[in-house]
């Protein structure tokens, strides 16, 4: 479950820019917040919403989140002077040879030492760097709402070398061996694991396999296939859903790919040729079975479906993924193809009672009609503006403490009142453009 996230200049971010799924203090819509029944964690929300202009910055913020769980994950396998994908604000001299910092705080299960059992703890994890050196990195964990400092690095440029401090007698392991196998450009997290950390593996296990951020081009369909193939209740559950979005479908059936090898260029490499048809040798492709006005089955291959329903159906795994794990989702741009009632579903899927595990819904988009009433909490609305500086401010909608009934927020944010909009300006131009189209 994820707490908050930080992120100071990286692309259009110039300050320290914080997404907070923690609860407000009302109390209305109980279903769209849960209590984590963590030590020194409040009720957190379900979903959150970001609103902004194009190249407000919206999508920045999920690519900074997206961009330190790279990091995490891929730090112990990096090439000895290949970069770090670390992309700071450059309209700016200083903050452009400055490093990026990434901090995030979230739920996960860890065993705090050999007698106890796996609870759910409040982490606190961290980095600074730029595209060759980890100038700090931090650990701290919350067992009993207390903060132990597991580790803390800080580079030393005199020394070219790390000081370290605050290490709780709790954090146990070969730590002088992990620390004497940490280039300066890895983290000590990822080296850790790799070298059998059994206490810090959750932690990076929560980076590797629970968060899930998808950006907005289309996802294969290939996870949703395999779970339609090998589970037949989730089927069932994956046609419900699409019928309860709308979408009438009766059965899916799932047929071996067609795909023409004769096709591929004939000066085609044969290692490559054979890579193709093992990755497609038993790969299956979709139909959507439907019934005719005399109730006879008709098939569709599901790239002659509408795109909303391809998005709805490449979507469903990762939705019940989340949901069974508990695990946060992330989706850039959800209205990309969808009906605005669609999105309208899937968030309320994550504010209701099938949420039994807490699973979060964090998207962008442009859709106004999630901001209707009885749908989000007002803590739930964020929204991005891009400053006179080129930079990216993030807000929540409580800043503008909004009457819970008598104010239209969706009327309210179209008006511009809580900015997040774009300014559109009269195009100036208009003789210089006519000669362009009209004149020889």
């Amino acid at each position: 479950m994820l707490i908050e996230f930080s992120v100071e200049n990286f692309r259009s971010i110039k300050e320290e820019q914080t997404l907070s799924l923690i609860k407000d203090s009302p109390n209305e819509m109980p279903e769209n917040y849960f209590d984590p029944k963590t030590p020194n964690v409040p009720e957190l929300l379900n979903s959150a919403v970001l609103y902004g202009a194009n190249a407000s910055g919206k999508s920045n913020l999920f690519k900074a989140m997206d961009c330190m769980r790279a990091i995490v994950e891929g730090s112990f396998n990096k090439k000895v002077g290949s970069e770090l994908p670390i992309e700071p604000f450059i309209f700016n001299s200083l903050t452009e040879t400055q490093p990026t910092t990434f901090n995030i705080n979230f739920i996960v299960f860890l065993k705090i030492d050999e007698s106890s059992e796996e609870k759910p703890v409040r982490v606190e994890y961290g980095f600074s760097a730029d595209k060759n050196i980890i100038f700090e990195e931090w650990l701290s964990v919350y067992p009993k709402g207390r903060e132990q400092s597991w580790f803390h690095r800080q580079y030393n440029e005199e020394t070219q070398n790390y000081d370290w401090s605050n290490e709780s007698p709790f954090f146990k392991g070969k730590k002088s061996v992990w620390k004497q196998n940490t280039r300066s450009d890895q983290l000590f997290l990822s080296t850790a694991v790799q070298l059998n950390s059994e206490q810090l593996k959750p932690i990076y296990e929560w980076f590797s396999k629970k968060l899930r951020i998808v950006g907005r081009d289309r996802i294969d369909n290939f996870l949703t296939i395999k779970m339609c193939e090998h589970n037949q209740g989730l089927k069932k559950i994956i046609i419900s859903l699409l019928n309860q979005a709308d979408i009438d479908v009766d059965d899916i059936d799932l047929r071996d790919s067609e795909f023409d090898f004769d096709s591929l260029p004939k000066d085609l490499p044969e290692s490559i040729k054979n890579k193709i048809k093992e990755d497609l040798k038993d790969r299956k492709e979709a139909y959507f079975i439907h019934k005719n006005e005399l109730g006879k089955p008709k098939s569709l291959p599901l790239d002659e479906e509408s795109d909303g329903t391809q998005k709805i159906f490449e979507f469903s795994s990762l939705i019940f993924v989340a949901l069974s794990e508990g695990s946060p989702l992330i989706i850039d741009e959800l209205n990309k193809s969808l009906h605005p009632d669609l999105v309208r579903f899937l968030i309320r899927i994550f504010n209701s009672e099938i949420n039994e595990k807490h699973a979060q819904l964090i998207i962008t988009t442009h859709e106004t009609s999630a901001l209707r009433k009885d749908l989000l909490r007002r803590a739930q609305i964020w929204f991005c503006e891009k400053q006179a500086d080129k930079s990216t401010r993030l807000y929540p909608l409580i800043d503008f403490n909004p009457h819970k009934t008598r104010e239209d927020i969706e009327e309210s944010y179209l008006s511009g009142r809580y900015g997040g909009k774009p300014i559109l300006k009269k195009f100036v131009l208009v003789d210089e453009l006519k000669k362009v189209l009209f004149e020889d």
